[in-house]
């Protein structure tokens, strides 16, 4: 019986231990989610040519940041999976842009794989990251599933397709007060 479980918190052990599969066992072969784009685009200063684990997807008129890996990430809840998300345009600014411009940024999602009603973001707001402003919101997506998201800011569109996984991804930058290790 001791034997037993020592196997069981052993094997158990291992598998908390053990890192995640890649890219390709958590997205499922059917949803094609956006990888970078080779050749990379690189926004304009200040803004670093790379995030860690992460990419920048559109153009100088138009872009955001994605995981590297396609998957969806953000706080898990019965009405679906919400995170911020942030989109910049070159020379934006809050006060000659966003008051002067409503709506702005438009995003839907609908998902591509199943039934679900299309998503139409809520109102967007703004912040500040460094020397820039961005646009920001809210995106909750909801339910699991391969879903394709469009912005558009005034006829400038980026799409993107991305997977929504049925429960929370383990990554420990989501996990408040802990600091993640060095890279």
């Amino acid at each position: 019986m001791l034997n037993e479980r020592v196997l069981l918190a052993l094997l158990l052990g291992c598998s908390i231990l053990s890192p995640p599969g890649n890219t390709t066992d958590r997205v499922p072969s059917h949803c094609p989610v956006t990888r970078p784009p080779d050749p990379a685009f690189i926004p304009p200063a200040p803004f670093p040519a790379k995030e860690n684990s992460r990419f920048w997807l559109g153009t100088k008129a138009l872009w955001t940041s994605l995981y590297e890996d396609g998957i969806w990430r953000g706080i898990v809840s019965p009405s679906g999976t919400r995170d911020k998300f942030w989109w910049w345009r070159e020379g934006w600014r809050f006060d000659t842009d966003f008051r002067a411009n409503e709506p702005g940024l438009i995003i839907n999602a609908r998902r591509i794989d199943g039934d679900a009603p299309e998503v139409r973001a809520p109102r967007v707001t703004n912040a500040g990251e460094g020397e820039g402003s961005a646009m920001l919101l809210v995106l909750e997506l909801p339910t699991h599933g391969c879903w394709q998201i469009t912005a558009n800011y005034r006829s400038e569109y980026v799409s993107m397709v991305v997977w929504v996984p049925d429960k929370p991804v383990d990554d420990p930058r989501l996990v408040p007060n802990r600091v993640p290790s060095p890279e």
